[in-house]
């Protein structure tokens, strides 16, 4: 498996994101993919030349020195694989090369055990996106 990281969204993330918050999760394209995505940062794991999971990460305009990250997804097939944990891993690396020292996230209720395995947080109330709930989450970086 190889991971790159890249600025804009690569073809490799947009095919993930469309089966697994689309076709998957019934998320519309409209709000899937937005303006955010030409200057992120994109992370995309592979195998022989197959995107297989993706996130991406961008400046927190609500804090200094931090980062957003989302649009986590983990094609089906390959989930509990720990490739989620690998592209998180890679975008928290970027953060820190970018001088970030806090990084947040809008995590579906569904996958917050992953994301405190990982070290987040939860703080907040429950925000509905698409009528699926999310909790905010947030990890501070060493």
């Amino acid at each position: 498996m190889e991971i790159t990281v890249t600025k804009g969204l690569p073809s490799g993330g947009r095919q993930v994101r469309l089966e697994v918050f689309v076709r998957e999760q019934g998320f519309t394209e409209a709000s899937e993919f937005d303006d955010v995505d030409r200057d992120a940062w994109h992370a995309v794991a592979w195998e022989n030349g197959f995107p297989l999971a993706t996130g991406r990460l961008f400046p927190d305009k609500e804090r200094e020195a931090g980062c957003v990250i989302g649009r986590i997804a983990v094609r089906r097939e390959r989930r509990g694989a720990r490739l989620g944990a690998a592209v998180m891993d890679a975008l928290e690396q970027k953060a820190l090369s970018l001088g970030a020292r806090e990084i947040r996230l809008c995590a579906q209720v569904r996958a917050r055990g992953f994301y405190e395995s990982l070290g987040y947080t939860a703080y907040g109330e429950i925000v509905y996106d698409e009528s699926v709930p999310h909790t905010m989450m947030k990890k501070i970086l060493a």
